[in-house]
């Protein structure tokens, strides 16, 4: 069993190196299937426990990393630092927002993080992929 030092430690390598192609990576010594099939886990895991816990809000988890990506952050520690900054930047906009666009009102946080996402998401989805 991995101590979370160790595991910290080892998904950074596995996630600056998985980039390089499968071919480097496991000219690299790493094992394709076990490190593809250990990030898929945690990564789903954490999606649907955050989607559970938070719900519609979560949807800016999926703007962050890619606007950190877009960024320059390319790093894994990097990145990853990057898209919590963004993630929280996207959020108290998001809120504030909500409270100034509709005053006296106030639309639900996660509602409106949602309508001003969702153009962004379908915008990356539907761009070019660079090689």
């Amino acid at each position: 069993m991995l101590s979370a030092r160790r595991w910290r430690s080892a998904s950074a390598r596995w996630l600056d190196v998985l980039p390089l192609g499968d071919a480097v990576a496991s000219v690299l010594g790493l094992p394709l299937a076990r490190t593809k099939l250990t990030l898929l886990t945690v990564t789903a895991l954490a999606t649907g426990l955050s989607a559970l816990v938070i719900g519609p809000v979560s949807f800016v988890g999926l703007m962050g990393p890619h606007l950190a990506r877009s960024a320059g952050f390319t790093r894994a520690r990097e990145h990853l630092a990057g898209s919590i900054l963004i993630g929280c930047g996207l959020m108290a906009a998001a809120d504030l927002l909500s409270r100034l666009l509709f005053y006296p009102y106030q639309m639900p946080v996660g509602l409106f993080a949602s309508l001003v996402g969702a153009p962004y998401l379908v915008w990356a989805v539907m761009r070019p992929s660079s090689p």
